[in-house]
């Protein structure tokens, strides 16, 4: 099939919503598929390997941790007449920005089936500058565009709750955004030879929390860093990781400055989705406290790799991590409740393993191969529905 993705961005280190578009892509091209990405120039990193079409855009004000590179985009005209030579079976939107906007218009000129998947929280963008103006215009776009598509994709049940919520009557389709388990097979074994045998806590290995994702306000980054306050005095062998870059790092850098002339923090900084498998076959558990997570693909990576999760108590993450079975959830905004969390499973070697390998079981159900199959299956009974009327259209 020749699929049309449109995304504002399409480069590798914004976060798990561009992570998530990138592997779709990545899968439906070593299936065999066609896929042509309609994004923005970037600016602030190189864009990923792939077939890309720039969208014509010009340049705004900063808005900071928003938009990406800041760029509005525009010619219609030029989106509409490169898919009427490239001629797609669908279009597949994965913003609710300008970008999309481009392609459902052109889309539904043409006759076009259109796909959108709903990956972000728009409720995340209440925490940032001008956060609630941000996030209630963010809400009349995602309502008005989802309202116009074909079919939108949620990865959870919490994300399709919640756009019933925000008012969008579409049909809605649960599709996982799925995990690459094999990729982290190798590293789930290693966890285990590593863990065997082992106490807690030992002079040689302390226990390892890592935290995986976007240093931004949204990802409740305050609430961690208290509640790593909390862990790391109670606890002196404890060490901590921090796989992820973002606005608010040297916030976390100046907060836990001596732990980190100690050794007991690390800022690894940004790292390839292609080296995360040894940032989890290093950790004994992650972190996630984000509340705004429509599924948690750093929480499906780790369970896939053997480890348990401490999540909180709010978005997807109840749904993707079972309390109790795959890790731990607790009260979002409670840095006490997230320590004594982190503190529970530090200390009890014989619960990390229980949970890790009940979230691995558990990570089947969103196998990677297995979520592609339920979305190329939407797309050709898309394609089979369509009016043949691309000719007329062009």
């Amino acid at each position: 099939m020749r699929i049309a993705f449109f995304t504002d961005s399409f480069r590798e280190n914004l976060g798990g919503l561009t992570r998530a578009t990138i592997q779709w892509y990545d899968r439906l091209a070593a299936a065999g598929h066609s896929v042509r990405v309609f994004c923005l120039k970037q600016t602030e990193g190189s864009l990923h390997a792939g077939d890309v079409f720039e969208v014509p855009a010009v340049s705004l004000p900063v808005v900071v941790d928003f938009a990406p590179d800041s760029k509005l985009a525009w010619g219609y005209a030029v989106v509409r007449r490169e898919l009427v030579t490239w001629r797609p079976d669908v279009v597949h939107l994965h913003t609710p920005w300008p970008v999309s906007w481009l392609g459902l218009w052109a889309a539904r000129s043409l006759n076009l089936p259109v796909v959108a998947t709903h990956h972000a929280d728009l409720e995340a963008a209440a925490s940032l500058p001008a956060g609630r103006a941000l996030s209630a215009a963010a809400g009349v776009l995602a309502r008005s565009l989802y309202g116009r598509c074909s079919v939108v994709i949620a990865p959870t049940r919490f994300a399709a709750a919640s756009l019933r919520a925000l008012g969008v009557r579409s049909p809605i389709a649960v599709i996982s955004n799925g995990v690459e388990r094999e990729r982290f097979a190798a590293a789930r074994l290693r966890v285990a030879d590593r863990r065997r045998g082992t106490s807690a806590f030992t002079e040689s290995r302390p226990v390892t929390v890592l935290y995986a994702g976007r240093l931004s306000p949204e990802k409740g980054i305050g609430t961690l860093l208290r509640a790593l306050q909390f862990a790391l005095a109670e606890e002196p062998r404890l060490s901590v990781r921090f796989a992820g870059d973002g606005p608010l790092r040297g916030t976390v850098e100046r907060e836990l400055r001596g732990e980190l002339s100690a050794g007991r923090v690390t800022m690894a900084g940004f790292v390839p989705w292609e080296r995360m498998a040894e940032e989890y076959a290093r950790a004994d558990l992650l972190v996630l406290p984000s509340p705004h997570e429509t599924q948690g693909l750093a929480a499906l990576e780790a369970m896939a790799a053997g480890l348990p999760v401490v999540g909180v108590n709010a978005g997807a993450l109840p749904e993707t991590v079972v309390h109790g079975e795959s890790g731990l959830i607790v009260p979002p905004g409670n840095p006490r409740a997230l320590a004594e969390a982190l503190l529970k499973l530090a200390s009890d070697v014989k619960l990390r393993r229980r949970l890790g390998a009940r979230g691995a079981a558990l990570s089947a159900e969103h196998d990677a191969a297995r979520c592609l199959d339920q979305a190329v299956e939407l797309y050709r009974a898309l394609k089979a529905a369509r009016p043949a009327a691309l000719e007329r259209g062009a």
